[in-house]
């Protein structure tokens, strides 16, 4: 994918506003993890009977040596409030890349064809794969029905007649209901397939007419060419129809993961640009109100 401009003109306005907030919030975080880590260094040298260095004392507001206990307290004080704000301020933080990262993919769906494409990738799946679920659920409820069905088929053989019980012959009749539910998600499957293209295909395989047959043969061959059919039915709904699946989400899930690779390399590069662009004073004037929004929305 091609690499998009550090700040593309033409931004939607909502965009441009997050950008610009974003780089007010990480500045605030800076300027706070500036000061816990010079209130933590008058901290320790407090709780050491230290004198303070005179930046130390301005960051606190002190013109003098905090020797006293009350001058220490106020120093932890300092320290507690400041930890809070940092706090928020990562809470804040994480708040603006989940916004920023919503703002950019929906730009760059439009702007970028590949990205859309690339990040759109596994919803694109989705369908397939819902109808191969189906699929291999219908060919579970289809053995287990079969199964029933050729329980009954031994239970109920007549020797003399060699015919099966009319419970079994009733149960295998009800099984085509199922099995023309499978060639029908067996259809669906592979409609879907050639209208995304590059996907496989499933196999159609011709159930109705194999099992119907099986009911005419002797009991000895009907189970023997039953019990075959069945185990080709489990490898197919186990094994074939995941081998299936499998190639094509990895390969999905590889183009999801080359887009979120672009997008977060994007969003970098604007927070660079925004960051050098944004001013103490616009910084110390937007936190308030971002706050404020912040809390009230939390």
């Amino acid at each position: 994918m091609a690499t998009a401009p550090a700040a593309a003109p033409g931004f939607p306005e909502a965009l441009e506003t997050c950008l610009r907030e974003d780089a007010c919030v990480r500045a605030d975080a800076a300027q706070l993890a500036l000061k816990l880590e010079e209130v933590r260094a008058a901290a320790a040298q407090a709780r050491e009977g230290t004198a303070l260095p005179g930046r130390l004392l301005a960051a606190l507001g002190r013109k003098k040596d905090p020797s006293t206990s009350e001058e220490a307290a106020a120093i932890s004080a300092r320290e507690n409030v400041l930890q809070r704000q940092t706090r928020e301020s990562e809470r804040l933080l994480q708040h603006y890349t989940g916004m920023l990262d919503a703002h950019l993919t929906a730009y760059l769906q439009t702007a970028v064809p590949v990205f859309l494409q690339q990040s759109r990738a596994r919803v694109r799946l989705a369908e397939w794969e819902r109808i191969i679920e189906d699929l291999r659920a219908d060919l579970r409820e289809l053995i287990k029905m079969l199964g029933q069905a050729r329980n009954n088929a031994v239970a109920g053989y007549d020797r003399i007649t060699q015919l099966m019980s009319a419970t079994a012959r009733e149960m295998f009749a009800q099984s085509n209901g199922l099995i023309r539910s499978v060639d029908a998600r067996v259809r669906q499957a592979n409609a879907k397939a050639a209208e995304l293209g590059n996907l496989p295909g499933v196999t159609i395989i011709p159930l109705e007419v194999t099992i119907n047959n099986l009911t005419k043969l002797e009991i000895v061959t009907m189970l023997r060419e039953f019990d075959r059919v069945v185990r080709e039915l489990e490898h197919f709904g186990d094994r074939q129809l995941v081998d299936l699946q499998v190639p094509a989400v990895a390969a999905a899930d590889a183009l999801v993961a080359q887009s979120q690779a672009y997008l977060a390399h994007y969003r970098e590069q604007l927070r660079a640009h925004y960051g050098a662009q944004v001013t103490p004073a616009q910084v110390a004037e937007a936190i308030p109100l971002i706050l404020e929004r912040f809390r009230t929305d939390s």
